[in-house]
């Protein structure tokens, strides 16, 4: 019985590193392609349209 807890952690241990380390190679990939301006931005872009109030306001993403 002991072996077997003792085997399932080192699975579970095993498992969870091979996830941060896969984690990590990701994100550090990730941040080799930085993104240019030419594929362009989002940019949310808040404009007062006409009206009596003037609070009227719409959301622009280019």
């Amino acid at each position: 019985m002991e072996q077997a807890k003792r085997r399932i952690r080192i699975c579970l241990i095993c498992v969870v590193t091979v996830a941060v380390l896969l984690g990590l190679l990701y994100y550090v990939m990730s941040q080799r392609h930085s993104v240019s301006e030419e594929n362009g931005t989002l940019v949310s872009s808040r404009m007062a349209e006409g009206g009596n109030d003037g609070d009227n306001r719409s959301d622009f993403i280019y």
